[in-house]
């Protein structure tokens, strides 16, 4: 096997579609987002993967995931990219988030 830890990693987080969703919208709103906002966008992005009744539980384990990895802050003014979480949106999306 050639493929690195990392790029096995990136790979697999670009095939993980909430969570990817989750990672663009981040990157996309260049802003903390509150939860509801990230349901909404996820849910426009997912809708013939996911039922609609699925879509907010989808959301907050994905968010669990992320955030115990380092990739997503939470703060009172909504959810937000951490460096590491810009560096893997950069990998993983076509969004270019802030200071990359």
């Amino acid at each position: 096997m050639n493929q690195s830890l990392e790029d096995s990693l990136i790979e697999f987080f670009r095939h993980t579609n909430v969570s990817c969703a989750i990672l663009k919208a981040l990157c996309e709103f260049k802003e903390p987002v509150k939860f509801d906002q990230l349901v909404d966008r996820v849910g426009s992005v997912m809708t013939d993967r996911i039922p609609d009744y699925a879509i907010e539980g989808a959301v907050r384990a994905a968010l669990k995931l992320l955030k115990t990895t380092g990739w997503v802050h939470k703060s009172d003014d909504g959810f937000s990219l951490t460096d590491l979480g810009r560096d893997l949106a950069s990998r993983i999306t076509e969004c270019k988030p802030r200071g990359f």
